[in-house]
């Protein structure tokens, strides 16, 4: 059995919680929190004493908005529950639950080659309901990959909004690789034809 498909099953069966890795989330989400809220202090001082005042303006805006998302908005999930009932993220302490019945709306921006989602939960807001989730750095305690909430997201955004632009635009990629996989036919040279007319 394909690891996606014991992935799914497993999801049906009952809550599957998906973790990420703790070195990758040190480096892809603490340090650059760390190192945003270093940031603004030294910006603002920038700015006060009139040096470099468009470079600190721009590590400001920077800083802010990592530090926002990061520790505020706790916009990057560290641990992924998902069940027939609900999706679950945690990040800094909090737990965000959603109902997987009232889930009316998942626009979903993916990076296919990492497997990461930015997602927005019934359109997101600023404090609550915005994601960046690594699913391709997620694992299940059996230690299979988040391949099965990467494919959650997607089926979820295409079974709620089937007209989206990018639903329609992923359809017709799978349908591109499905033609590319069929075998061709072997190409009849004209010998061979003129043998089958006599």
């Amino acid at each position: 059995m394909a690891p996606a498909e014991g992935q799914a099953a497993s999801a049906a069966s009952g809550p599957v919680t998906f973790t990420y890795d703790p070195h990758r989330y040190r480096f892809d989400v603490m340090v650059p929190g760390v190192v945003g809220a270093i940031a603004i202090p030294v910006a603002l001082v920038m700015i006060a004493s009139r040096v470099l005042v468009p470079i600190a303006l721009l590590v400001l805006v920077v800083g802010v908005y990592t530090v926002f998302n990061t520790f505020v908005a706790k916009c990057y999930p560290r641990v992924v529950t998902l069940s027939d009932e609900a999706l679950t993220l945690e990040s800094f302490g909090r737990r965000d639950v959603y109902p997987i019945a009232e889930i009316i709306r998942m626009p979903v921006r993916e990076n296919g080659q990492v497997r990461s989602a930015y997602i927005r939960v019934n359109g997101g807001g600023i404090l609550r309901g915005r994601y960046f989730v690594g699913c391709g750095d997620m694992y299940t305690p059996d230690g299979e990959r988040g391949e099965a909430l990467y494919q959650f997201f997607l089926d979820t955004e295409a079974r709620l909004d089937p007209d989206n632009i990018r639903v329609r635009a992923r359809r017709a990629e799978a349908r591109k690789l499905e033609d590319a996989e069929k075998p061709t036919a072997a190409p009849t040279g004209r010998r061979h034809r003129r043998k089958k007319r006599h």
